[in-house]
């Protein structure tokens, strides 16, 4: 935090002294200008000033997140709708609010809402600065596992990280969902009904956290007898990301997100862009992805294999419901989805939806005789005997049979569109041989050599390859990470020391050309500012002279000197 003040102030003044500079070029000020105010809104968010508008940064809720407190105690701030008050009642202003993966839909564009007897429809972002421009991003996520991938201006990795997939066309235009406002509608047609109705295309996605240069996370194998049945994953804070991907019963299943007017805020027909390039202003619309994001524990469960998508979800929805009763905790406190999303899922994720989590996910990966005890409660939902599998035909207090499901088991109001999938007959032998089965932790053998293969795989060329094969080979300290988007300088670094705030180029003959020189030379003016050490490394220079230059970034002693 302390680091993060300081170089905020430093940019502040290095920008005020280029505005205030005559000789300067116009072009260096209005440059100057824009990473001031970005700045300023930086400092800002570090002092936790909300005198115009909430702030999510705070100190607390930052140690909780690393583990120094109970993240319970600081949660993250909820989305809020604006209800105007109606002047006919001289009613007051409201605030309605939501937590972030709740908002995503409810609060969603041109979604409506009913407040004391009247109907709202949200019709634009709140800004949390006046004059604050609309901030969109870009990401790749994984068609295979649904593994999320955040871009810079670049193409970004071709290969998924996990997975090793190849990762198809980004989603452009990225929009972090905000607070909302909203009108007051007297008529709504019945069309507008029917499409709320049907409700928003959500997509999941997640992240595991990078710790000590290497993805935060612990896996086990799912044994029954000696055939392998699935995988468990589990995260420990993982990123885990909510799209919003437009209207269920949108025309062009093809065209994803929503037209917002970048200038007011406000969203637009999805029909009201303009298109023509001539047009000034055509810039003022875009089609933008509303999104969430939040850390959450989570468990990836991977059959291994293939499964249909009734089958998914009827599997989902049994151990979802099972963990809630084998641990008594609330349904809103367990989400779960299917990864990736579509008709062909191929694993389920789970994560604790409450703030600060309630640590159930933990104990159902660590706890050997908790993993056997959510699969007798699933059985014993599903209406099966848990010792015998015998069909049971209904729960204790009913009086009529079940057939495929019935609220007592599979079925309830949230999963109502999926209530034609469900079928708790076609799940009953794997969960038997699933509490018959133990799980086998993976442990890893050679940590150093695993992280060598990730960063090996994230490479952008051979000859960052051949650098990180030097490095291994003379016994010298790998980078944390490989290809991190360093957001503030819109930049990629190829390799990354972040204990040692370093980001290291290796420059290739693509770099010799002018224009890429100075695209080089604005991000490494931009990360010095922000306090980085930046070595650029081409394939002509002497690395033992670097790795000299440099011994705390590469941790050279005298035991690496040259026989």
């Amino acid at each position: 935090w302390k680091h993060l003040f300081q170089s905020a102030r430093s940019q502040l003044d290095l920008q005020n002294r280029i505005m205030k500079d005559a000789s300067r070029p116009t072009r260096d000020k209005d440059r100057a200008k824009r990473l001031h105010g970005q700045a300023y809104r930086q400092l800002e968010l570090l002092l936790n000033d909300s005198s115009k508008g909430q702030s999510d940064f705070y100190s607390y809720r930052y140690f909780a997140s690393e583990g120094f407190l109970p993240g319970y105690n600081f949660p993250r701030l909820p989305i809020s709708a604006y209800i105007p008050g109606r002047r006919s009642r001289n009613g007051h202003d409201e605030y309605i609010s939501r937590p972030r993966f709740l908002a995503i839909s409810e609060f969603g564009p041109r979604a409506i809402l009913y407040h004391e007897g009247a109907k709202f429809e949200v019709d634009r972002v709140i800004f949390m600065v006046e004059g604050e421009k609309i901030a969109v991003g870009a990401a790749k996520v994984c068609s295979s596992c649904g593994y999320f991938h955040e871009l810079a201006d670049e193409a970004g990795p071709d290969l998924c990280e996990v997975c090793g997939s190849e990762l198809g066309s980004p989603y452009e235009r990225l929009l972090r969902l905000q607070n909302v406002s909203t009108r007051r509608r007297e008529r709504i047609s019945a069309d507008e009904e029917e499409r709320v109705r049907y409700g928003y295309d959500l997509a999941s996605a997640y992240r595991f956290e990078i710790r000590d240069g290497r993805p935060s996370y612990s896996s086990a194998t799912i044994l029954h007898g000696q055939r392998e049945l699935g995988y468990l994953t589990y995260g420990q804070a993982a990123r885990i990301w909510r799209l919003n991907l437009g209207w269920k019963r949108r025309r062009d299943q093809g065209q994803l997100g929503f037209v917002l007017d970048i200038d007011q805020g406000k969203w637009q027909r999805n029909d009201s862009i303009t298109e023509d390039k001539d047009d000034p202003l055509s810039n003022n619309t875009q089609r933008v992805l509303p999104y969430v994001e939040d850390n959450k524990n989570c468990i990836l469960f991977k059959p291994s294999a293939a499964l249909d998508f009734a089958t998914m979800l009827s599997l989902q929805t049994a151990l979802k419901n099972a963990i809630q009763f084998t641990f008594q905790i609330e349904d809103s406190e367990l989400a779960a989805d299917t990864l990736p999303t579509g008709e062909n899922p191929c694993q389920i994720l789970f994560y604790e939806s409450s703030e600060g989590g309630a640590g159930v996910l933990s104990r159902f990966f660590g706890d050997r005789t908790a993993f056997k005890s959510v699969m007798m409660k699933a059985l014993e939902i599903c209406h099966f005997d848990p010792e015998t599998g015998e069909d049971l035909r209904h729960s204790p207090h009913a009086d009529e049979d079940c057939g495929k499901a019935c609220y007592d088991c599979l079925l309830s109001y949230g999963n109502q569109r999926y209530h034609q999938h469900l079928d708790r007959f076609i799940v009953r032998d794997l969960l038997i041989q699933l509490r018959d089965s133990i799980l086998i932790p993976k442990r890893p053998v050679n940590p150093r050599r695993d992280h060598l293969e990730l960063l090996v795989h994230l490479a952008g060329s051979e000859l960052e390859r051949q650098w990180l094969k030097f490095i291994y080979d003379n016994d010298l300290r790998l980078p944390t990470h490989a290809q991190k988007l360093i957001p503030e300088c819109n930049t990629r670094p190829d390799f990354l020391y972040e204990d040692k705030y370093t980001a290291v180029y290796i420059d290739g003959p693509v770099h010799e050309y002018p224009e890429r020189q100075k695209r080089d030379k604005e991000q490494q003016a931009c990360l010095e500012n922000m306090g980085y050490t930046v070595l650029r490394i081409g394939c002509m220079d002497d690395w033992d002279d670097i790795i000299v230059k440099f011994p705390s970034v590469f941790g050279y002693t005298t035991s690496h000197r040259k026989g």
